[in-house]
């Protein structure tokens, strides 16, 4: 009859937080596609801009070898 009181559970929720959790995990989603292209693009890019570079110096150096034999 006279039993003790229940605690109230409340399940509260904001009306924003579905839109705050699919906004956090549609930005880490986009954040850890973006780095992992960034890291595998940039490695890529820097050996071929390395040889793409060494490649000009040489055809300078060449070019500037058969230019110097032909004017002596």
């Amino acid at each position: 009859m006279f039993g003790q009181k229940k605690n109230k559970k409340f399940n509260y929720q904001s009306r924003f937080s579905k839109e705050e959790t699919a906004a956090t995990k549609l930005k880490e989603s986009l954040n850890t596609s973006w780095n992992d292209t960034r890291r595998t693009s940039s490695s890529r890019n820097k050996g071929n801009t390395l040889f793409i570079l060494i490649g000009v110096l040489v055809f300078i150096g060449i070019l500037m070898y058969y230019l110097e034999s032909k004017t002596k």
